[in-house]
């Protein structure tokens, strides 16, 4: 058979295509060329991907060589919202699906989204023709408000703004069906906020149910992100929702945030990726919450999921979560306080359950230590303001009587119940969660934690806003 020269010179030449493209897919596994305008020849940049909204992960470092960068590497890059980092002020981002590996991008840094093009990223040109679309739109929204400022032109921007709105909306929405299941369409979706109801259902009265609006908003507030996607964490949206959620809708008692927790983990247990950041962010954010009273959070989430299906702990680090939640399950708030026998420089034992002041407060110290030395002559004085209705149990963690004594004695906290465990019956770390001093725990006149860890300086405000909230409720128990 006779084969012809320009046929075997174009087999030739495509043999040859599909040997440099198999040689090329085996020595790297991502290549992300990029070239920048206005970047200086020489400048090392780097390839970071987003973790949360405030923070990024380096992936990789280049410099620009001919005017280019190239981020090459011989693994695939996962998913995720990537940034081309100038400097920690100055990066731009774009999309990687995580299935198109092989990128070239050309823009320029006095207008990124406008002049970008891409090369090799169907999901870019999704994403960022719906960006430039929202740039127009903003420069468009910024001329409105330059507009004069009588009253009929106040009325023409505003009803131009609406517009935009809606083009905006529609637009949004019209992208995001017409490219369902790409990346690029979920990351549009996550910027989308629920739509809500324009009617409102009556009460028994006949009156607008004024509160339907909020629990239908917190009810849909996930709608638009998929918490089972974690590509989405090398993104800023799901830090974004998952914070505004527990800041903005949740209620901040133990009961409302245990029962909002458990909704947020469930909707992520599909991924373990987005499921275990989402159970380490609720715990970093209420193990030691500034807000009194949360402290059974941490052992509900720790009882719950630490201990139970956390299968990426090892035994060492779930027997750390035990011992944390042995030692916090007895000193919630809410709680009679723990037993406690103390003596004084006499030998006289001393319990706060014999105390008959309205309130009593443990106050852990060390005298060698120099919080504690600044904080005694501030806890001298809420005494002294407030001693009618106070009794103060000051017990040292220290164990030399002589350290103990010069301490009352320097700093004058002789009208205090100067105490220590004298008989070795307590490791206060364990006991009572003094892992640093001074610590503090309040008690009502029924020796129950109402709270813990309260700065000195701070004792007074507790009990006012504590006493003003009492007075609320019997107000509102008596008015139903």
């Amino acid at each position: 058979m006779r084969i012809s020269y320009l046929y075997l010179k174009s087999l030739l030449l495509f043999c040859a295509l599909i040997f440099s493209t198999n040689t090329f897919a085996q020595e790297f596994g991502h290549s992300i060329k990029v070239r920048m305008k206005g970047v200086t020849e020489g400048k090392t940049c780097h390839l970071a991907h987003f973790f949360g909204y405030n923070q990024y992960i380096k992936v990789d470092s280049a410099k620009v060589i001919g005017g280019e960068l190239a981020f090459q590497g011989k693994d695939p890059l996962k998913g995720g919202i990537y940034l081309i980092v100038l400097s920690p002020s100055k990066y731009y981002d774009f999309a990687i699906n995580g299935k198109e590996q092989f990128i070239e991008i050309e823009s320029d840094t006095s207008d990124f989204v406008g002049n970008v093009k891409f090369k090799g990223s169907k999901e870019n040109d999704i994403l960022f023709g719906y960006r430039k679309f929202l740039q127009a739109k903003s420069k468009e929204a910024e001329s409105i408000n330059t507009m004069a400022k009588d009253p009929a032109s106040q009325e023409a921007g505003r009803k131009k703004m609406e517009s935009i709105q809606k083009e905006v909306d529609t637009f949004m929405k019209d992208i995001v069906k017409n490219n369902e299941g790409t990346f690029a369409a979920k990351v549009i979706k996550g910027n989308m906020e629920p739509e809500m109801p324009t009617v409102l259902p009556k009460k028994a009265n006949g009156r607008p149910d004024s509160t339907y609006l909020f629990n239908y908003y917190k009810n849909h507030f996930f709608d638009n992100i998929d918490l089972t996607d974690d590509r989405l964490l090398r993104s800023p949206f799901i830090h974004t929702r998952i914070e505004r959620y527990f800041k903005d809708l949740v209620y901040q008692t133990t009961d409302s945030v245990n029962h909002d927790a458990d909704k947020v983990l469930k909707l992520t247990k599909k991924n373990q990726e987005v499921y275990r950041f989402a159970l380490w962010w609720v715990t970093n954010k209420y193990e030691n919450s500034e807000i009194v009273g949360l402290d059974g959070v941490f052992i509900h989430l720790a009882e719950n999921y630490y201990l139970k299906d956390a299968d990426w702990l090892d035994s060492t680090q779930r027997a750390k979560f035990k011992e944390r939640v042995d030692i916090l399950k007895p000193l919630q708030t809410g709680l009679v306080f723990p037993t406690l026998v103390v003596s004084d420089s006499l030998g006289r034992e001393y319990n706060p359950m014999q105390s008959k002041t309205k309130y009593t407060i443990v106050h852990f110290y060390d005298p060698d230590c120099g919080h504690c030395k600044e904080s005694a002559p501030k806890l001298m004085e809420f005494y002294n303001a407030n001693k009618a209705k106070v009794t103060i149990y000051n017990v040292s963690i220290a164990y030399d009587k002589k350290k103990i004594s010069n301490f009352v004695y320097t700093y004058k906290t002789g009208p205090l119940l100067n105490l220590w465990d004298a008989k070795g019956k307590y490791y206060f770390r364990n006991n009572f969660d003094v892992y640093s001093t001074p610590t503090n725990y309040i008690l009502d006149k029924d020796k129950r934690i109402i709270a813990r860890r309260i700065p000195v300086e701070k004792l007074e405000d507790f009990i006012n806003f504590y006493e003003r909230q009492q007075i609320q409720k019997q107000a509102e128990n008596q008015g139903k």
